[in-house]
């Protein structure tokens, strides 16, 4: 339903031209807090979905980059540099083939469709990159985040595609368009997904984010303002574990639609009960009470693994348990199962004190605190 209507929204653009010979976006990426699973379909279109999350710079920078170049050739080309992988395309098959979520390039092919650069069936690459004013190289990297991260890397991504593309094409947009692109551009390439990681990247700041019932997701983004000292307090305490392991949030989202689609009653309590506990941090990080936001975080990964219990597993409790009297709050990032965890440490705790404490246990693994910050 939802790939349906978004590809009827989706109309080739025969009026772009390029109209820079270089355009760069680079994106923070997210950590997601309350209200999760709620943004997915077909839950949110039943029921709608209320989340909240913030951006984050990791090791101080913004991961996630696309640029675009204008070639003199009639070809498209793709380099994705993390991947290490070069693609170059003359014929407009191929780069309509985006069903096989293990292409290298589904993504970038997806993005096109989606801005309208290419039609969806039939069509001259040649003619329509003469009309353009030139072919184009789309090269794309995320700089040093571990697969399966649970950061919300591939829709930020996603995002960061259509952004560049737009902008390098003079395709003019607004942020409700290039939310819509991406949630159709999952659908596209079969991976499903829902709303709130291209919002986490794409807005700076702490987002409270909701939707009312329908196919059609219109989103509600709003600013959290949280008082200058318990923001300064929060992102002293918050801190990121990378646990060493990567599970695909793909086969989880299947696991966790199907329990909704099949009614069991602690998945669909779970699932109405995050989204008050969204609210309900919205409201204590407004009044700057951390400690009470922390706590809510806690109850989350509580209710997270009423929703799956895959969410969790031997090493992440394991994990937890090792640090547990340093920390007041520990939620899973993403899907979990692996990537990293998210905690919010003890008054007085230093990030180094766990890393320490973690290097004590796990030794030569690759478990270890990660540098972020709240953005």
């Amino acid at each position: 339903a939802v790939l349906n209507g978004g590809k009827e929204k989706l109309r080739f653009n025969e009026e772009c031209r390029i109209v820079s010979d270089s355009v760069s976006v680079s994106l923070p990426l997210r950590v997601n807090w309350g209200g999760g699973w709620s943004d997915t379909p077909p839950y949110c279109i039943e029921k709608g979905g209320t989340v909240i999350n913030a951006a984050v710079l990791l090791n101080g920078r913004r991961p996630v980059e696309v640029t675009m170049t204008r070639l003199a050739e009639y070809k498209v080309v793709f380099d994705s540099r993390d991947m290490d992988v070069h693609g170059e395309f003359r014929e407009m098959e191929s780069l309509q083939e985006t069903g096989n979520p293990n292409d290298h390039f589904a993504l970038q092919k997806a993005a096109l469709l989606a801005c309208g650069i290419i039609p969806s069936e039939g069509g001259r690459l040649d003619e329509i990159l003469s009309r353009m004013g030139g072919g184009f190289r789309m090269q794309t990297e995320v700089t040093g985040v571990p697969k399966g991260s649970g950061l919300g890397t591939s829709s930020i991504l996603a995002a960061a595609c259509v952004k560049a593309v737009s902008e390098f094409t003079g395709i003019a947009y607004d942020e409700d368009e290039l939310y819509n692109h991406v949630l159709c551009m999952e659908q596209i390439m079969s991976t499903g997904g829902g709303w709130q990681d291209q919002v986490g990247g794409l807005e700076y700041g702490i987002k409270y984010i909701t939707s009312k019932p329908g196919v059609e997701q219109r989103l509600q983004v709003q600013h959290v303002e949280v008082p200058s000292p318990a923001l300064e307090e929060l992102n002293q305490r918050f801190a990121l574990i990378y646990t060493g392991q990567r599970r695909l949030a793909r086969n989880l989202l299947r696991d966790v639609v199907g329990r909704y689609i099949g009614n069991e009653p602690h998945s669909l309590y779970a699932l109405n009960e995050i989204q008050r506990v969204a609210a309900l941090m919205r409201f204590e990080l407004e009044r700057g009470n951390v400690d009470a936001f922390t706590e809510l975080l806690t109850r989350h990964w509580e209710l997270s693994k009423k929703v799956d219990v895959g969410s969790t597993n031997t090493l992440i409790e394991q994990i937890f348990r090792t640090v547990d009297d340093m920390i007041d709050g520990k939620m899973i990032c993403g899907a979990g199962g692996g990537g990293f965890l998210q905690v919010v440490l003890k008054k007085g705790v230093a990030r180094q004190e766990v890393r320490e404490r973690l290097r004590s246990v796990f030794q030569d693994s690759d478990i270890d605190v990660w540098d972020c910050t709240l953005v």
